[in-house]
């Protein structure tokens, strides 16, 4: 039986990992300011903290703590901040982070430390919160994510703690359509939570025409009369095409093929830190917080290679289409200015727009 210490005496090791936290704390160098300040930060976060517990007022304990913790990884923030978030109902964030706690006891050769958070975490097992994600899709190239974060393919079908709360399940594959759904996993629940991925549809399923016959009560309509999108016939004589303006469109095209390199590279640091991002701690169960925050450091990496992907290839695009246009587009002797704009959407869409005239 895993040892379950009292009530006071929960409250005497709380307030001692409290003090110890505090007192770790050396003597900095002129050259470690930096980290000094942070850990004098970190204190009177954690202090704070400390206050809002008295008060039992969790919600804004547990933030202290959190960022406490950002700014200085010591055992008694971790331990303090476990147990303010078993007080919130976030059990499956709480048993990690003891576990992270107990780690970090041992690795300091805190041996009664290493015992207490392990027994917290024991203690929280039968009280855990799971879900489950039935993937019934078969494409090899299938990705199933989780509010953002890619799950495991040995995650798959286990009933993984997690906390209570709204989760949002995504699966993708190349050459069909995406497939998402929200799940809440409610506080009480006494069963795992289970939502399945079905197979996933052909992406260009929506893009098959039309069939000829048509419905009952589209008998008898006249067809529309297509928009006829021809050119109108150029009147007059054909210029023939300048240097300058030939040197013009070669320039743009050498800047376009540069972005677009540019942008494949960072595509390939972006699928660089996304993949070493996945590495850390792949099951999401029993993750120290050093592996979190890894994690985070690398999503945040590979977001911003992302960013300027895009913008890398916008540019690029925006700038080979102008260069055409430039090209093989007939000028005209009154005005010869055109205009190329790349553009890249909050979703990460990319494109241009060329006007003028020529």
């Amino acid at each position: 039986m895993p040892l379950q210490p009292s009530k006071y005496a929960r409250r005497l090791l709380v307030i001692g990992l409290a003090a110890s936290s505090i007192c770790r704390i050396s003597p900095a160098s002129a050259d470690d300011a930096p980290a000094a300040d942070n850990v004098l930060k970190s204190r009177a976060l954690f202090a704070e903290g400390r206050s809002f517990v008295q008060a039992g007022n969790y919600e804004q304990a547990c933030a202290k703590f959190e960022e406490s913790l950002r700014l200085n990884d010591g055992i008694g923030t971790q331990f303090n901040l476990a147990d303010c978030w078993e007080h919130i109902g976030r059990t499956a964030s709480a048993r990690s982070l003891f576990l992270g706690a107990a780690a970090s006891a041992h690795a300091a050769g805190q041996a009664e430390r290493e015992q207490v958070a392990k027994a917290r975490a024991d203690a929280l097992e039968p009280r855990l919160l799971r879900l489950v994600i039935d993937v019934q899709a078969t494409d090899p190239e299938l990705r199933v994510r989780r509010n953002h974060v890619v799950v495991a393919r040995d995650a798959w079908g286990s009933a993984v703690a997690v906390d209570a709360g709204a989760y949002l399940i995504e699966a993708s594959a190349s050459g069909k359509k995406a497939w998402s759904s929200r799940i809440t996993v409610p506080v009480n629940a006494s069963e795992p939570i289970s939502v399945s991925v079905p197979p996933l549809e052909d992406a260009n399923a929506a893009c098959e025409p039309k069939s000829a016959a048509t419905s009952a009560d589209e008998v008898g309509k006249s067809p529309a009369k297509p928009r006829s999108n021809a050119t109108p016939p150029l009147t007059g004589e054909a210029e023939t095409r300048s240097p300058r303006r030939t040197a013009y469109a070669l320039s743009l095209a050498g800047l376009g093929v540069a972005a677009v390199a540019t942008g494949t590279v960072l595509a390939l640091e972006y699928q660089s830190k996304n993949e070493d991002a996945k590495a850390i701690c792949p099951s999401s169960v029993g993750c120290s917080q050093a592996d979190i925050d890894n994690h985070a450091g690398l999503v945040s990496d590979a977001k911003g290679f992302r960013t300027w992907s895009f913008v890398g290839f916008g540019v690029g695009g925006a700038a080979l289409i102008g260069a055409t246009v430039l090209y093989f587009a007939p000028s005209s002797p009154t005005q010869r200015a055109f205009v190329t704009t790349p553009f890249v959407t909050a979703d990460g869409s990319w494109g241009a727009t060329v006007s003028g005239k020529f």
